[in-house]
Protein backbone atom coordinates (compact mmCIF):
# COMPACT_ATOMS: atom_id res chain seq x y z
CA UNK A 1 0.00 0.00 0.00
CA UNK A 2 1.33 3.38 -0.90
CA UNK A 3 2.19 5.97 1.68
CA UNK A 4 -0.54 8.33 0.42
CA UNK A 5 -3.16 5.67 0.67
CA UNK A 6 -2.17 4.96 4.26
CA UNK A 7 -2.36 8.66 5.05
CA UNK A 8 -5.81 9.03 3.48
CA UNK A 9 -7.16 6.01 5.31
CA UNK A 10 -5.76 7.32 8.58
CA UNK A 11 -7.42 10.68 8.11
CA UNK A 12 -10.73 9.12 7.14
CA UNK A 13 -10.77 6.66 10.00
CA UNK A 14 -9.76 9.15 12.71
CA UNK A 15 -13.35 10.40 13.39
CA UNK A 16 -14.52 6.84 13.59
CA UNK A 17 -11.81 6.07 16.05
CA UNK A 18 -12.68 9.16 18.10
CA UNK A 19 -16.38 8.30 17.97
CA UNK A 20 -15.54 4.77 19.01
CA UNK A 21 -13.48 6.00 21.92
CA UNK A 22 -16.33 8.40 22.94
CA UNK A 23 -18.83 5.59 22.71
CA UNK A 24 -16.58 3.33 24.74
CA UNK A 25 -16.19 6.04 27.38
CA UNK A 26 -19.96 6.80 27.33
CA UNK A 27 -20.97 3.18 27.73
CA UNK A 28 -18.19 2.47 30.16
CA UNK A 29 -19.48 5.05 32.63
CA UNK A 30 -20.12 8.34 30.98
CA UNK A 31 -23.88 7.88 31.10
CA UNK A 32 -25.42 9.87 33.90
CA UNK A 33 -26.60 8.17 37.05
CA UNK A 34 -30.43 8.15 36.90
CA UNK A 35 -30.57 9.21 40.56
CA UNK A 36 -28.92 12.56 39.88
CA UNK A 37 -29.14 15.48 37.46
CA UNK A 38 -26.62 15.26 34.62
CA UNK A 39 -23.68 17.64 34.71
CA UNK A 40 -23.84 21.28 33.62
CA UNK A 41 -27.68 21.57 33.84
CA UNK A 42 -28.54 25.21 34.62
CA UNK A 43 -32.06 25.63 36.04
CA UNK A 44 -33.03 29.30 35.60
CA UNK A 45 -29.33 30.13 35.86
CA UNK A 46 -28.70 27.87 38.87
CA UNK A 47 -26.29 24.94 38.38
CA UNK A 48 -28.07 21.78 39.56
CA UNK A 49 -25.81 19.33 37.69
CA UNK A 50 -24.86 16.26 39.71
CA UNK A 51 -27.50 16.91 42.39
CA UNK A 52 -29.50 14.10 43.90
CA UNK A 53 -33.34 14.48 43.84
CA UNK A 54 -33.62 15.78 47.42
CA UNK A 55 -30.91 18.39 46.86
CA UNK A 56 -32.35 19.36 43.47
CA UNK A 57 -35.83 19.73 44.98
CA UNK A 58 -34.51 22.17 47.57
CA UNK A 59 -32.89 24.17 44.77
CA UNK A 60 -36.19 24.32 42.88
CA UNK A 61 -37.99 25.42 46.04
CA UNK A 62 -35.48 28.26 46.48
CA UNK A 63 -36.25 29.38 42.93
CA UNK A 64 -39.97 29.16 43.74
CA UNK A 65 -39.48 31.52 46.67
CA UNK A 66 -38.05 34.14 44.33
CA UNK A 67 -40.95 34.04 41.84
CA UNK A 68 -43.83 35.68 43.80
CA UNK A 69 -42.37 39.19 43.56
CA UNK A 70 -41.98 38.98 39.77
CA UNK A 71 -43.70 42.11 38.36
CA UNK A 72 -46.49 41.51 35.84
CA UNK A 73 -47.85 44.46 33.88
CA UNK A 74 -51.10 44.26 31.90
CA UNK A 75 -51.21 46.96 29.24
CA UNK A 76 -54.41 47.99 27.42
CA UNK A 77 -55.03 50.97 25.11
CA UNK A 78 -56.94 52.71 27.92
CA UNK A 79 -55.06 51.80 31.10
CA UNK A 80 -52.20 49.87 32.64
CA UNK A 81 -52.49 47.41 35.53
CA UNK A 82 -49.58 46.36 37.71
CA UNK A 83 -49.49 43.24 39.83
CA UNK A 84 -47.14 40.43 40.85
CA UNK A 85 -46.89 36.76 40.08
CA UNK A 86 -48.14 35.90 43.57
CA UNK A 87 -51.17 38.19 43.35
CA UNK A 88 -52.08 36.80 39.93
CA UNK A 89 -51.82 33.22 41.15
CA UNK A 90 -48.68 32.37 39.12
CA UNK A 91 -46.55 29.77 40.92
CA UNK A 92 -43.62 27.49 40.18
CA UNK A 93 -44.73 23.98 39.35
CA UNK A 94 -42.01 22.37 41.46
CA UNK A 95 -42.91 18.82 40.51
CA UNK A 96 -42.92 19.49 36.76
CA UNK A 97 -39.71 21.52 36.98
CA UNK A 98 -37.91 18.82 38.94
CA UNK A 99 -39.05 16.07 36.59
CA UNK A 100 -37.93 18.08 33.55
CA UNK A 101 -34.47 18.58 35.05
CA UNK A 102 -34.06 14.85 35.64
CA UNK A 103 -35.12 13.98 32.09
CA UNK A 104 -32.16 15.87 30.62
CA UNK A 105 -29.54 13.36 29.47
CA UNK A 106 -31.32 10.34 30.95
CA UNK A 107 -33.59 9.67 28.05
CA UNK A 108 -30.96 10.18 25.31
CA UNK A 109 -30.91 6.89 23.38
CA UNK A 110 -29.90 8.08 19.89
CA UNK A 111 -26.66 7.03 18.09
CA UNK A 112 -25.22 10.51 18.69
CA UNK A 113 -25.84 10.31 22.44
CA UNK A 114 -22.07 9.89 23.14
CA UNK A 115 -21.33 13.11 21.23
CA UNK A 116 -24.00 15.05 23.13
CA UNK A 117 -22.66 13.60 26.36
CA UNK A 118 -19.11 14.71 25.54
CA UNK A 119 -20.36 18.19 24.60
CA UNK A 120 -22.20 18.51 27.91
CA UNK A 121 -18.90 18.12 29.73
CA UNK A 122 -17.89 21.58 28.51
CA UNK A 123 -21.18 23.44 27.67
CA UNK A 124 -24.05 24.38 30.02
CA UNK A 125 -27.52 22.95 29.49
CA UNK A 126 -30.00 25.78 30.28
CA UNK A 127 -33.43 24.73 31.62
CA UNK A 128 -36.39 27.02 32.37
CA UNK A 129 -38.62 26.60 35.43
CA UNK A 130 -42.16 25.40 34.78
CA UNK A 131 -45.12 27.52 35.93
CA UNK A 132 -48.73 26.84 36.98
CA UNK A 133 -51.64 29.29 37.38
CA UNK A 134 -54.40 29.44 39.99
CA UNK A 135 -57.31 30.47 37.73
CA UNK A 136 -59.68 31.36 40.56
CA UNK A 137 -57.10 33.67 42.11
CA UNK A 138 -56.30 35.20 38.72
CA UNK A 139 -60.00 35.92 38.07
CA UNK A 140 -60.37 37.67 41.41
CA UNK A 141 -57.17 39.72 41.07
CA UNK A 142 -57.91 40.95 37.55
CA UNK A 143 -61.45 41.93 38.57
CA UNK A 144 -60.01 43.80 41.55
CA UNK A 145 -57.45 45.61 39.41
CA UNK A 146 -60.04 46.62 36.82
CA UNK A 147 -62.27 48.09 39.49
CA UNK A 148 -64.90 50.49 38.10
CA UNK A 149 -63.44 50.08 34.61
CA UNK A 150 -65.01 46.61 34.62
CA UNK A 151 -68.76 46.25 34.10
CA UNK A 152 -70.75 43.06 33.79
CA UNK A 153 -73.58 42.76 31.29
CA UNK A 154 -77.13 43.31 32.52
CA UNK A 155 -79.76 41.03 31.05
CA UNK A 156 -82.91 42.60 29.63
CA UNK A 157 -85.78 42.10 32.04
CA UNK A 158 -89.49 42.53 32.50
CA UNK A 159 -90.68 45.75 34.09
CA UNK A 160 -93.91 44.86 35.86
CA UNK A 161 -96.61 46.56 37.88
CA UNK A 162 -100.26 45.67 38.29
CA UNK A 163 -101.05 48.31 35.67
CA UNK A 164 -98.45 47.46 33.02
CA UNK A 165 -95.81 45.06 31.72
CA UNK A 166 -92.83 46.51 29.88
CA UNK A 167 -89.19 45.96 28.99
CA UNK A 168 -86.07 47.05 30.82
CA UNK A 169 -83.38 46.91 28.09
CA UNK A 170 -80.20 44.95 28.60
CA UNK A 171 -76.84 46.67 29.05
CA UNK A 172 -73.56 45.60 27.42
CA UNK A 173 -70.62 45.28 29.81
CA UNK A 174 -66.88 45.24 29.28
CA UNK A 175 -64.01 43.50 31.01
CA UNK A 176 -60.63 41.95 30.42
CA UNK A 177 -60.72 38.44 29.03
CA UNK A 178 -58.93 36.55 31.78
CA UNK A 179 -58.18 33.61 29.49
CA UNK A 180 -56.56 35.96 26.97
CA UNK A 181 -54.49 37.56 29.72
CA UNK A 182 -53.31 34.26 31.12
CA UNK A 183 -52.50 32.90 27.67
CA UNK A 184 -49.69 35.46 27.53
CA UNK A 185 -48.17 34.39 30.82
CA UNK A 186 -45.14 32.28 29.78
CA UNK A 187 -45.37 28.62 30.64
CA UNK A 188 -41.82 28.90 31.93
CA UNK A 189 -39.27 31.56 32.79
CA UNK A 190 -35.51 31.54 32.49
CA UNK A 191 -35.00 33.72 35.55
CA UNK A 192 -37.39 34.45 38.45
CA UNK A 193 -37.97 38.17 38.96
CA UNK A 194 -37.77 39.06 35.26
CA UNK A 195 -40.71 41.44 34.59
CA UNK A 196 -43.56 40.05 32.46
CA UNK A 197 -45.56 42.37 30.20
CA UNK A 198 -48.94 41.36 28.78
CA UNK A 199 -50.65 43.39 26.05
CA UNK A 200 -54.41 43.01 25.71
CA UNK A 201 -57.68 44.97 25.68
CA UNK A 202 -61.10 44.83 27.27
CA UNK A 203 -63.80 43.03 25.33
CA UNK A 204 -67.49 43.76 25.19
CA UNK A 205 -69.72 41.43 27.18
CA UNK A 206 -73.15 41.18 25.63
CA UNK A 207 -76.21 39.93 27.54
CA UNK A 208 -77.13 36.35 26.71
CA UNK A 209 -80.65 37.48 25.75
CA UNK A 210 -81.51 40.24 23.29
CA UNK A 211 -84.08 42.96 23.95
CA UNK A 212 -86.38 41.72 21.18
CA UNK A 213 -86.78 38.30 22.82
CA UNK A 214 -87.73 39.77 26.19
CA UNK A 215 -89.98 42.39 24.57
CA UNK A 216 -91.93 39.54 22.97
CA UNK A 217 -92.30 37.88 26.38
CA UNK A 218 -93.49 41.19 27.85
CA UNK A 219 -96.22 41.39 25.22
CA UNK A 220 -97.19 37.78 25.90
CA UNK A 221 -97.36 38.46 29.65
CA UNK A 222 -99.42 41.59 29.11
CA UNK A 223 -101.95 39.80 26.91
CA UNK A 224 -102.20 36.73 29.15
CA UNK A 225 -102.99 38.79 32.26
CA UNK A 226 -105.34 41.34 30.72
CA UNK A 227 -108.54 39.45 31.63
CA UNK A 228 -109.60 37.91 34.95
CA UNK A 229 -109.28 34.18 35.45
CA UNK A 230 -112.11 32.07 36.86
CA UNK A 231 -111.00 29.56 39.49
CA UNK A 232 -113.14 26.55 40.34
CA UNK A 233 -112.35 24.50 43.41
CA UNK A 234 -115.02 21.92 44.14
CA UNK A 235 -118.26 23.78 44.80
CA UNK A 236 -116.45 27.10 45.12
CA UNK A 237 -116.03 29.40 42.09
CA UNK A 238 -114.18 32.71 42.37
CA UNK A 239 -112.59 35.22 40.05
CA UNK A 240 -109.01 36.48 40.28
CA UNK A 241 -107.79 39.65 38.60
CA UNK A 242 -104.82 38.20 36.71
CA UNK A 243 -103.19 41.63 36.57
CA UNK A 244 -102.41 41.29 40.28
CA UNK A 245 -99.95 38.54 39.30
CA UNK A 246 -97.94 40.78 36.98
CA UNK A 247 -95.37 41.78 39.65
CA UNK A 248 -94.70 38.05 40.14
CA UNK A 249 -93.69 37.49 36.50
CA UNK A 250 -90.08 36.48 35.83
CA UNK A 251 -87.94 35.49 32.85
CA UNK A 252 -86.49 31.99 33.05
CA UNK A 253 -83.59 30.96 30.80
CA UNK A 254 -83.05 27.26 30.14
CA UNK A 255 -80.51 26.04 27.60
CA UNK A 256 -80.40 29.46 25.97
CA UNK A 257 -84.17 29.73 25.61
CA UNK A 258 -86.17 32.37 27.49
CA UNK A 259 -89.68 31.81 28.82
CA UNK A 260 -92.08 33.30 31.34
CA UNK A 261 -92.50 32.01 34.88
CA UNK A 262 -94.40 33.12 37.97
CA UNK A 263 -93.02 33.35 41.48
CA UNK A 264 -94.69 30.46 43.34
CA UNK A 265 -94.92 32.29 46.67
CA UNK A 266 -96.69 35.25 45.07
CA UNK A 267 -99.11 32.97 43.21
CA UNK A 268 -99.92 31.14 46.44
CA UNK A 269 -100.53 34.45 48.23
CA UNK A 270 -102.82 35.65 45.42
CA UNK A 271 -104.77 32.40 45.62
CA UNK A 272 -105.22 32.87 49.36
CA UNK A 273 -106.87 36.26 48.75
CA UNK A 274 -109.73 34.70 46.76
CA UNK A 275 -109.86 31.29 48.47
CA UNK A 276 -108.66 31.91 52.04
CA UNK A 277 -107.01 28.84 53.56
CA UNK A 278 -109.12 26.97 56.08
CA UNK A 279 -107.04 26.55 59.20
CA UNK A 280 -109.58 24.26 60.87
CA UNK A 281 -111.71 22.83 58.05
CA UNK A 282 -113.89 20.46 60.10
CA UNK A 283 -114.40 22.95 62.93
CA UNK A 284 -112.73 20.96 65.69
CA UNK A 285 -113.28 22.38 69.19
CA UNK A 286 -111.86 21.30 72.52
CA UNK A 287 -113.29 20.41 75.88
CA UNK A 288 -111.22 20.38 79.05
CA UNK A 289 -112.19 17.91 81.76
CA UNK A 290 -110.14 17.45 84.91
CA UNK A 291 -107.29 19.40 83.34
CA UNK A 292 -107.15 17.23 80.21
CA UNK A 293 -107.80 18.91 76.82
CA UNK A 294 -109.72 16.67 74.40
CA UNK A 295 -110.70 17.54 70.82
CA UNK A 296 -114.36 17.35 69.83
CA UNK A 297 -115.06 16.28 66.25
CA UNK A 298 -116.62 18.71 63.83
CA UNK A 299 -118.16 17.91 60.46
CA UNK A 300 -116.76 16.61 57.18
CA UNK A 301 -115.41 19.41 55.01
CA UNK A 302 -114.28 20.00 51.45
CA UNK A 303 -110.70 21.22 51.65
CA UNK A 304 -109.02 23.47 49.13
CA UNK A 305 -106.52 23.47 47.83
CA UNK A 306 -104.20 20.67 46.78
CA UNK A 307 -100.45 21.26 46.91
CA UNK A 308 -100.25 21.65 43.14
CA UNK A 309 -102.85 24.47 43.09
CA UNK A 310 -100.35 27.35 42.77
CA UNK A 311 -98.66 25.48 39.90
CA UNK A 312 -102.01 24.87 38.18
CA UNK A 313 -102.97 28.52 38.50
CA UNK A 314 -99.57 29.70 37.25
CA UNK A 315 -99.70 27.34 34.25
CA UNK A 316 -103.17 28.60 33.32
CA UNK A 317 -102.08 32.23 33.49
CA UNK A 318 -98.90 31.63 31.49
CA UNK A 319 -100.92 29.78 28.84
CA UNK A 320 -103.36 32.68 28.58
CA UNK A 321 -106.34 30.67 29.84
CA UNK A 322 -109.32 32.33 31.52
CA UNK A 323 -110.38 29.29 33.59
CA UNK A 324 -108.64 26.80 35.85
CA UNK A 325 -109.90 23.97 38.02
CA UNK A 326 -108.17 23.19 41.30
CA UNK A 327 -108.29 19.89 43.13
CA UNK A 328 -110.01 19.57 46.50
CA UNK A 329 -110.21 16.79 49.04
CA UNK A 330 -112.63 15.77 51.78
CA UNK A 331 -111.51 15.96 55.39
CA UNK A 332 -113.53 13.68 57.68
CA UNK A 333 -114.39 14.53 61.30
CA UNK A 334 -111.99 11.78 62.37
CA UNK A 335 -109.24 13.34 60.27
CA UNK A 336 -109.92 16.65 62.00
CA UNK A 337 -109.60 15.10 65.45
CA UNK A 338 -106.39 13.30 64.46
CA UNK A 339 -104.96 16.60 63.21
CA UNK A 340 -105.99 18.44 66.39
CA UNK A 341 -104.26 15.80 68.51
CA UNK A 342 -100.94 16.74 66.88
CA UNK A 343 -101.14 20.43 67.88
CA UNK A 344 -99.66 20.18 71.37
CA UNK A 345 -102.65 21.50 73.34
CA UNK A 346 -101.62 20.34 76.81
CA UNK A 347 -101.11 23.18 79.33
CA UNK A 348 -102.20 26.67 80.32
CA UNK A 349 -99.99 29.30 78.69
CA UNK A 350 -101.95 32.39 79.74
CA UNK A 351 -104.68 33.09 82.28
CA UNK A 352 -106.50 36.13 83.63
CA UNK A 353 -109.52 36.87 85.84
CA UNK A 354 -111.66 40.01 86.15
CA UNK A 355 -114.48 40.64 88.62
CA UNK A 356 -117.89 42.27 88.31
CA UNK A 357 -121.07 42.79 90.35
CA UNK A 358 -123.59 39.98 90.28
CA UNK A 359 -126.75 39.62 88.40
CA UNK A 360 -126.89 42.66 86.08
CA UNK A 361 -128.04 42.13 82.45
CA UNK A 362 -124.45 42.60 81.29
CA UNK A 363 -123.50 39.43 83.20
CA UNK A 364 -125.82 37.45 80.90
CA UNK A 365 -123.86 38.74 77.92
CA UNK A 366 -120.51 37.90 79.57
CA UNK A 367 -121.72 34.35 80.09
CA UNK A 368 -123.14 34.10 76.57
CA UNK A 369 -119.95 35.14 74.76
CA UNK A 370 -117.97 32.86 77.08
CA UNK A 371 -120.17 29.91 76.14
CA UNK A 372 -119.84 30.70 72.43
CA UNK A 373 -116.03 30.90 72.52
CA UNK A 374 -115.34 28.13 75.02
CA UNK A 375 -113.15 25.48 73.36
CA UNK A 376 -112.42 27.51 70.23
CA UNK A 377 -109.21 26.31 68.56
CA UNK A 378 -106.84 28.83 66.97
CA UNK A 379 -104.62 26.88 64.58
CA UNK A 380 -100.92 27.73 64.08
CA UNK A 381 -100.67 30.87 61.97
CA UNK A 382 -104.40 31.62 62.28
CA UNK A 383 -105.83 34.93 63.48
CA UNK A 384 -108.94 34.73 65.66
CA UNK A 385 -111.41 37.62 65.29
CA UNK A 386 -113.99 38.01 68.07
CA UNK A 387 -116.41 39.84 65.79
CA UNK A 388 -116.05 37.35 62.94
CA UNK A 389 -116.52 34.36 65.23
CA UNK A 390 -119.29 35.63 67.51
CA UNK A 391 -121.05 37.84 64.99
CA UNK A 392 -123.50 40.63 65.73
CA UNK A 393 -124.83 40.54 69.25
CA UNK A 394 -128.62 40.12 68.94
CA UNK A 395 -131.52 38.75 70.95
CA UNK A 396 -131.76 35.84 68.50
CA UNK A 397 -128.22 34.89 69.41
CA UNK A 398 -128.93 34.97 73.12
CA UNK A 399 -127.74 38.46 74.03
CA UNK A 400 -129.68 41.03 76.05
CA UNK A 401 -129.69 44.81 76.17
CA UNK A 402 -127.24 46.30 78.64
CA UNK A 403 -125.14 49.48 79.10
CA UNK A 404 -122.43 50.19 76.51
CA UNK A 405 -120.05 53.08 75.83
CA UNK A 406 -120.62 54.51 72.36
CA UNK A 407 -118.93 57.65 71.04
CA UNK A 408 -117.84 58.52 74.57
CA UNK A 409 -121.33 58.27 76.03
CA UNK A 410 -123.20 55.62 78.03
CA UNK A 411 -126.00 53.99 76.05
CA UNK A 412 -127.93 50.71 75.90
CA UNK A 413 -127.43 47.99 73.28
CA UNK A 414 -127.56 44.24 72.87
CA UNK A 415 -124.35 42.65 74.05
CA UNK A 416 -123.35 45.29 76.57
CA UNK A 417 -120.74 43.73 78.87
CA UNK A 418 -118.97 41.53 76.28
CA UNK A 419 -116.01 43.90 76.63
CA UNK A 420 -115.29 42.28 79.99
CA UNK A 421 -114.76 39.00 78.14
CA UNK A 422 -112.57 40.92 75.65
CA UNK A 423 -110.48 42.51 78.40
CA UNK A 424 -110.00 39.19 80.20
CA UNK A 425 -109.09 37.40 76.97
CA UNK A 426 -106.75 40.25 75.98
CA UNK A 427 -104.83 39.90 79.24
CA UNK A 428 -104.61 36.11 78.98
CA UNK A 429 -103.05 36.58 75.53
CA UNK A 430 -100.87 39.44 76.82
CA UNK A 431 -99.24 37.22 79.44
CA UNK A 432 -99.34 34.12 77.20
CA UNK A 433 -97.08 35.83 74.65
CA UNK A 434 -99.52 35.72 71.72
CA UNK A 435 -99.62 38.37 69.02
CA UNK A 436 -102.46 40.87 69.50
CA UNK A 437 -102.65 42.63 66.12
CA UNK A 438 -106.00 44.37 66.74
CA UNK A 439 -107.49 45.78 69.94
CA UNK A 440 -108.99 48.99 71.23
CA UNK A 441 -109.26 50.23 74.79
CA UNK A 442 -112.36 51.89 76.21
CA UNK A 443 -112.56 55.66 75.85
CA UNK A 444 -113.56 55.90 79.53
CA UNK A 445 -111.44 54.17 82.16
CA UNK A 446 -113.31 51.49 84.11
CA UNK A 447 -111.73 50.74 87.45
CA UNK A 448 -112.37 46.97 87.41
CA UNK A 449 -109.91 46.64 84.47
CA UNK A 450 -106.09 46.99 84.49
CA UNK A 451 -105.21 50.58 83.61
CA UNK A 452 -104.19 50.81 79.93
CA UNK A 453 -104.32 47.04 79.54
CA UNK A 454 -107.86 46.33 78.44
CA UNK A 455 -110.05 45.95 75.36
CA UNK A 456 -113.56 46.67 74.18
CA UNK A 457 -115.79 45.34 71.40
CA UNK A 458 -118.37 46.90 69.09
CA UNK A 459 -119.76 45.12 66.04
CA UNK A 460 -118.49 45.44 63.36
CA UNK A 461 -115.98 48.28 63.82
CA UNK A 462 -114.16 47.54 67.09
CA UNK A 463 -112.60 44.09 67.24
CA UNK A 464 -110.19 41.99 69.26
CA UNK A 465 -107.89 39.78 67.20
CA UNK A 466 -105.40 37.23 68.48
CA UNK A 467 -102.83 35.75 66.13
CA UNK A 468 -101.40 32.35 66.93
CA UNK A 469 -97.71 33.00 66.36
CA UNK A 470 -96.72 29.57 67.67
CA UNK A 471 -96.32 26.17 66.01
CA UNK A 472 -98.96 24.78 68.39
CA UNK A 473 -102.73 24.99 68.62
CA UNK A 474 -104.21 27.52 71.07
CA UNK A 475 -107.56 26.86 72.78
CA UNK A 476 -109.67 29.61 74.37
CA UNK A 477 -111.27 28.38 77.60
CA UNK A 478 -113.45 30.91 79.43
CA UNK A 479 -115.17 29.97 82.69
CA UNK A 480 -117.30 32.14 84.94
CA UNK A 481 -119.20 32.64 88.18
CA UNK A 482 -121.87 35.17 89.03
CA UNK A 483 -119.15 37.65 89.96
CA UNK A 484 -116.09 36.87 87.79
CA UNK A 485 -114.83 35.60 84.47
CA UNK A 486 -111.59 33.67 83.95
CA UNK A 487 -110.04 33.04 80.54
CA UNK A 488 -107.38 30.39 80.11
CA UNK A 489 -105.39 29.80 76.94
CA UNK A 490 -104.26 26.19 76.50
CA UNK A 491 -101.33 25.21 74.26
CA UNK A 492 -97.63 24.42 74.65
CA UNK A 493 -95.57 27.18 76.20
CA UNK A 494 -93.81 29.10 73.45
CA UNK A 495 -93.37 32.60 74.89
CA UNK A 496 -94.19 34.51 78.05
CA UNK A 497 -95.27 38.13 78.36
CA UNK A 498 -94.92 40.67 81.15
CA UNK A 499 -95.64 44.36 81.52
CA UNK A 500 -92.28 46.11 81.81
CA UNK A 501 -93.19 49.78 81.42
CA UNK A 502 -96.05 52.26 81.39
CA UNK A 503 -96.03 55.85 80.18
CA UNK A 504 -98.94 58.17 80.98
CA UNK A 505 -99.73 61.78 80.16
CA UNK A 506 -101.95 62.33 83.24
CA UNK A 507 -103.01 60.30 86.28
CA UNK A 508 -106.08 58.17 85.55
CA UNK A 509 -106.85 59.83 82.19
CA UNK A 510 -105.26 61.04 78.96
CA UNK A 511 -102.92 58.88 76.93
CA UNK A 512 -101.23 55.76 78.26
CA UNK A 513 -98.75 53.42 76.64
CA UNK A 514 -98.06 49.97 78.08
CA UNK A 515 -94.90 48.07 77.09
CA UNK A 516 -94.90 44.29 77.03
CA UNK A 517 -91.70 42.26 76.97
CA UNK A 518 -92.03 38.79 75.50
CA UNK A 519 -89.46 36.09 76.19
CA UNK A 520 -89.35 33.31 73.62
CA UNK A 521 -88.52 30.07 75.36
CA UNK A 522 -86.71 28.28 72.53
CA UNK A 523 -83.67 30.56 72.61
CA UNK A 524 -84.44 33.09 75.36
CA UNK A 525 -84.52 36.14 73.09
CA UNK A 526 -86.88 38.97 73.99
CA UNK A 527 -89.09 41.34 72.00
CA UNK A 528 -91.03 44.42 73.08
CA UNK A 529 -94.39 45.64 71.83
CA UNK A 530 -96.65 48.45 73.03
CA UNK A 531 -100.39 48.94 73.59
CA UNK A 532 -101.97 52.37 73.69
CA UNK A 533 -105.13 53.80 75.23
CA UNK A 534 -106.64 57.27 75.54
CA UNK A 535 -109.05 57.95 78.38
CA UNK A 536 -111.50 60.85 78.62
CA UNK A 537 -110.48 63.20 81.42
CA UNK A 538 -114.07 64.51 81.73
CA UNK A 539 -116.25 61.43 81.22
CA UNK A 540 -120.06 61.63 81.29
CA UNK A 541 -121.89 60.49 84.38
CA UNK A 542 -123.35 57.00 84.27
Amino acid sequence: MSRWRVLVLSVLSAPLVVFGLLSLAYWAGGRADSSEVVSNVRLAGLDVGGMKRTEAQKAVERLAEALPTTPITIVTPEFKLTTTAKELGVNVDTSATLNAAFKVGHSDRGPLAPVRWFKSLFAARPMPIELEIDRQKADAQIALLEGPRRSLPVEPALSTTVEAVGLTPGVTGKALDVSAVLSQVPLNVSKPGTPITITTEQRLLKPTMDDETIAALAEQARNNTEKPITITAGSNTVELDARTLRPALRVAIDKGKASLELDATSVSAALDTVIPPSFNPTGVKFTILNGVPTPIAGVAAEVCCAEDSPDRLAAAVLDGKQTVELKTSTMSPEDGVAWANTLGVKEVIGEFTTNHPCCAPRVTNIHRISDLTQGVLIAPGETFSANDFVGKRTAERGFVSAPVIEDGEFKEDFGGGVSQWATTTFNAAFFGGLDIPVHKAHSIYISRYPYGREATLAFPSVDLKLRNNTPYGVVIWPTYTDRSITVQLWSTKFATGEQTAMKTSKPKCGSVKVTRTRTFLADGHTENDTFAATYDCDPPKH
